[in-house]
């Protein structure tokens, strides 16, 4: 059986690695929408949006995926 502070550790973890994601992503659509509002019609920008997008979505499912563990965990604890 998981100690409690084991259980808030990982799911810490979890969750600041998604967000660590999801800015990375955040980071990259901005500069792929910069360059795009700067004139810049080459096809990577529109790759870039693209790619921030799938992972962003990724990101939240493991924040969603992590939060709902924790739940089932503490239930079953409880």
């Amino acid at each position: 059986m998981l100690a409690s502070s084991s259980v808030g550790s990982a799911r810490s973890n979890l969750f600041d690695l998604a967000a660590s994601g999801m800015n990375r992503a955040f980071s990259k659509a901005n500069a792929a929408g910069a360059q795009i509002a700067n004139g810049d019609i080459e096809p990577q920008p529109f790759v870039d949006l693209i790619e921030a997008k799938a992972s962003l979505k990724a990101n939240a499912a493991v924040m969603r995926t992590a939060d709902e563990m924790l739940g089932t965990l503490l239930d079953e604890k409880a």
